[in-house]
């Protein structure tokens, strides 16, 4: 029977690093991942890391620190984030981005710089590189990794989902996996392998994927609209949750603006395939009119702060809101979108999934089935607003159009989950802790596994999803 140093549940943006790093001290590793290829959420990911006194930071003579990205983070997210784990996370981010640049990472010329899709940071810390996304980062960590495969230190299982832990004496000593390339079979001693290590780390990701666990995490929330990768089912967590495993921060969770359900109640939308510019008014100003599903007005559309937005609409019914324009709009403003262009914006109107367009307001109000006497009032009140340049409703002091020219577009936008809040409690050796407040022995985690609450709190703070999968994960491949 082989024994492991250290099994690796997930190649993912954690997995990875821990692979690597255990290798590089010799150490003996197995990672099984469900899906065909390595990577994770690497391959749709924006790719953005942080870290205060960097290497590249030095090279542009940027005055930071660890300390400072520490309190950099607490502000943006009030202190909500896991504090102890925020420090272990933002004193590591700096070796962290120094290793990538080691690995031959090809940073973008204006990098690290300031990012204002969320509230940014007082400091250009956020490093991203020269091509769009995670890739950037998995073209670096993919041939270190698949040279310690070769060479046999590391031993990849493919297509290999984690089933459940074995447990001996109150310690994990392996894993029960599946091999999914096999065919399916009702006797589980012949579809299911047992693999045996000294040290187990769950890196299986978060749950954003699932509506079904994440209805049963965030009771209170409408339905999920995700556009994190399908894998992300969270399996990871149920199973040590099985043993016992504490799963805490689920209170924390928040959503990211400007999803488009091009399938009504698909449950997905894909940021790379379109995505409504709403989450912030620096790289767009706001244009259009915003209103809920009554035909309300609730918020300052030119609102600077992408975290009070973020706030606002999640704590509208069904997290979601219409953005309203005209024909003059449409045609002298930046485009609202990412990645469609304007013929294929009108193409979709033609539809009536996601987006509309009519000859009238009322006939507007008709197809998209908003309440017609309130929104009427509403555009009316708000024309209104426009023509005096002035708005006591809500402060909104930069006031665009009229929505006067026909026709009249609508198009409905959704409040998305890409990242899952909670996660498994972990101890500052990143030991899954069990109910009893002890940790259970054999059994670690990082990555998303952890949830962003713990790293980003009730906000979203710049890298600090990627860049702490990676750190822990390379504490975790240099200690156990």
């Amino acid at each position: 029977m082989i024994i492991y140093d250290i099994i690796i549940i997930g190649a993912g943006t954690a997995g990875l690093a821990c692979a690597i790093t255990a290798a590089e001290r010799g150490r003996k590793v197995l990672i099984i991942e469900k899906t065909k290829r390595i990577g994770g959420t690497l391959h749709i990911s924006a790719g953005h890391t942080s870290g205060g006194g960097s290497r590249m930071q030095q090279k542009q003579g940027i005055d930071d620190s660890p300390q400072n990205h520490f309190d950099d983070v607490m502000r943006i997210n009030k202190g909500s984030a896991d504090a102890w784990m925020i420090k272990m996370a933002t004193d590591e981010a700096p070796h962290t981005l120094n290793w990538l640049d080691d690995l031959g990472m090809e940073w973008a010329e204006n990098s690290p710089a300031f990012v204002y899709g969320h509230v940014p940071y007082l400091t250009p810390r956020t490093h991203f590189g020269n091509v769009m996304g995670g890739s950037a980062i998995f073209k670096v960590l993919e041939p270190v990794f698949n040279q310690y495969v070769e060479n046999g230190q590391i031993e990849l299982r493919l297509n290999h989902k984690l089933i459940d832990l074995i447990v001996e004496n109150q310690c994990v000593i392996g894993v029960v996996a599946s091999d999914l390339s096999e065919p399916v079979t009702t006797d589980l001693s012949v579809s299911t392998k047992q693999f045996y290590a000294k040290n187990t780390v769950l890196m299986t990701g978060g749950y954003a994927a699932n509506p079904k666990m994440f209805a049963g995490k965030h009771p209170n929330k409408s339905r999920l609209i995700s556009t994190a990768a399908p894998t992300s089912q969270g399996e990871g967590i149920t199973i040590a949750e099985q043993h016992g495993a504490v799963f805490h921060n689920a209170e924390k969770a928040l959503s990211t603006n400007g999803g488009i359900e091009l399938d009504p109640l698909s449950n997905r939308t894909d940021f790379w395939q379109i995505w409504a510019q709403v989450s912030n008014t620096v790289t767009r100003r706001a244009y259009e009119l915003y209103v809920d599903d009554n035909g309300n007005r609730f918020m300052n559309e030119d609102e600077t702060n992408p975290d009070v937005r973020e706030h606002i609409v999640e704590k509208l019914l069904n997290r979601r809101f219409w953005v309203i324009f005209d024909e003059k709009t449409r045609k002298n403003v930046p485009f609202l979108f990412f990645w469609i262009k304007p013929e294929q914006f009108l193409e979709e109107t033609k539809k009536e999934k996601a987006m509309w367009q009519a000859d009238s307001l009322s006939v507007l109000a008709q197809k998209t089935g908003l309440p017609q006497k309130t929104f009427l009032e509403t555009v009316e009140r708000y024309n209104s607003l426009v023509y005096n340049q002035h708005d006591p409703d809500f402060g909104r002091t930069f006031l665009a159009n009229t929505l006067v020219q026909p026709p009249f577009y609508a198009v409905l936008t959704y409040a998305i989950n890409l990242i899952s809040f909670g996660g498994l409690k972990v101890n500052e050796n990143l030991e899954v802790l069990h109910h009893n407040g002890q940790p259970i022995k054999g059994l670690y985690a990082a990555g998303e596994i952890l949830g962003a609450g713990a790293t980003s709190g009730n906000a979203f703070c710049g890298g600090m999803l990627i860049t702490p999968a990676l750190s822990f994960g390379r504490i975790l491949g240099r200690m156990v």
